[in-house]
């Protein structure tokens, strides 16, 4: 059993950030067993209210937040009574029995574990709770469960027998935190070293052999240390699990004045990273994939594409604004709307198989290869090949302005607000009807007569005046007619 902990809550941010961590959706199962002692029963509020009590006091970080953590094989031994007994000892060894506290269950990459967050100040007296010696009281703490319970005993820093020497960690948390930020794993920095380590007999020589493997010597502060591509320092002693005293015989042919500093080395791999960046992004655009002809995609459902993915048997990652799955040697970046083939040289027929049947599958009535033009047409013939989509529905970006690739216009009709936002006229409004003339006669222009009813244009009566030019236009006419004259 491995129990964990420090003090939190300096400021708001922080408690807001511990209950964030608590709720993370990075974790498989992520559940508040207990909220005990607060009048809220929402966990960013009782944080939030542990520390607003911490306010009437000097304590600086009022929250006090702890793990404990099994051996894989032992979890499945572990009834929930038995971990709020754990969660009991806990915190009586603490000090902070009967404080207000919130307890989380995780289930993160198949590991069952438990998560406390103790208020350090007592709500009755306003004392609080000293974190001095807790790393003490977490090892005494872990090894009377283990015995309690006939538990795997660990051997700790604080509670080993006087003739144990004292273990060192492979890595510490920052250094497992740097490893999941870059993507460097500490369990291959140290397998490099370890090989540059016994490769070599000085010093210089170890420094020739890290060069090989993408690492380095840099001055630290504390002395001669490793750094890795990504920047990240490394300790040699704790590395190779060894003493200082041989790390410092062995590099005493090195003067520490000749190397770079850790900052100078982070400084030149941003650099480098700035540059291949750039030139990642330019080949971004032709990396390979597929994507819908026209609009067929919608908004992505994260939670369907992760399902679909998985029951076809793969196992899906949900990073950032996408779903990558590793197949055949190569990620798989399903977008929703588009997915993306990102591996080593040309992409495998299983990789194109999977993204065009994914297409497929969510039902996309045409579809669209882009990347390199080779990978275009081989994917095409892998579609087709399958019967999965007909040449009709295959559109080439290489092909697009050079006859037989260019998408023909959708036929559905276009969205109202799309139509309304182009100003675009309603084909399906009725026609409007012509203006009226301007010569300001509406009554006879509509074959109406000067009492308003409706008939043949009016004709001059026996005594009126001869029709003037404007009479004529108003009925249509050039000219008068032969029979048509003032005593008619």
């Amino acid at each position: 059993m491995i129990i964990k902990g420090s003090s939190r809550g300096h400021d708001w941010r922080d408690v807001r950030r511990l209950a964030d961590h608590l709720l993370a959706a990075e974790n498989e199962v992520a559940e508040v067993l207990e909220i005990d002692g607060t009048v809220s029963m929402d966990l960013h509020a009782a944080l939030k209210e542990m520390r607003a009590i911490s306010l009437g006091t000097r304590c600086r970080k009022p929250l006090y937040h702890a793990s404990i953590n099994l051996d894989r094989a032992e979890v499945g031994t572990m009834s929930p009574d038995m971990w709020r007994e754990a969660v009991d000892e806990l915190g009586k060894r603490l000090g902070m029995a009967g404080h207000q506290r919130v307890v989380i269950r995780h289930v993160k990459a198949g590991r069952e574990h438990v998560h406390i967050v103790w208020s350090r100040v007592d709500p009755a007296t306003l004392k609080v709770a000293s974190d001095s010696h807790n790393y003490r009281k977490h090892e005494q703490c872990a090894r009377a469960l283990e015995d309690r319970w006939n538990l795997r005993r660990v051997v700790g820093a604080h509670t080993r027998p006087e003739t144990t020497p004292r273990p060192v960690a492979v890595a510490t948390h920052s250094d497992w935190q740097a490893s999941v930020r870059t993507g460097v794993s500490v369990a291959s920095v140290a397998a490099r070293i370890q090989d540059a380590w016994s490769a070599s007999r000085d010093g210089h020589e170890f420094g020739v052999k890290l060069r090989k493997r993408s690492l380095c010597l840099a001055s630290a502060r504390r002395g001669i240390v490793v750094v890795d591509e990504a920047g990240t320092p490394h300790s040699i002693g704790r590395r190779l699990g060894i003493k200082a005293v041989e790390v410092q015989r062995k590099l005493a042919d090195v003067d520490v004045r000749q190397l770079p500093t850790v900052d100078e080395v982070k400084a030149r791999t941003k650099r480098i990273h700035n540059l291949t960046g750039r030139k990642r992004m330019k080949s971004k655009k032709d990396l390979p994939g597929i994507a819908p002809t026209w609009g067929d995609s919608g908004p992505p459902d994260w939670e369907s594409i992760e399902r679909y993915w998985r029951e076809i048997g793969h196992q899906p990652e949900k990073r950032w604004d996408a779903v990558w799955i590793w197949l055949d040697g190569g990620w798989i970046t399903d977008y929703g709307d588009r997915l993306v083939i990102d591996g080593a040289g040309m992409p495998t027929d299983k990789q194109i198989l999977a993204i065009i049947q994914a297409g497929r599958d969510r039902g996309w009535t045409g579809i669209r290869f882009f990347g390199s033009e080779e990978y275009q047409y081989r994917a095409r013939t892998i579609a087709m090949k399958h019967n999965l989509f007909r040449p009709d529905q295959i559109s080439l970006d290489c092909e697009v302005g050079k006859g037989g690739g260019t998408p023909s216009a959708p036929k559905d009709p276009m969205p109202e607000h799309v139509r309304k936002t182009l100003g675009l006229p309603d084909p399906n409004a009725p026609p409007r009807r012509p203006p009226p003339p301007r010569n300001g006669n509406r009554a006879r222009d509509n074959g109406q007569d000067r009492r308003g009813q409706v008939g043949k244009p009016a004709r001059p009566k026996a005594n009126d005046q001869p029709m003037t030019a404007r009479d004529l236009a108003d009925l249509g006419l050039d000219e008068a007619p032969a029979d048509f004259g003032p005593n008619d």
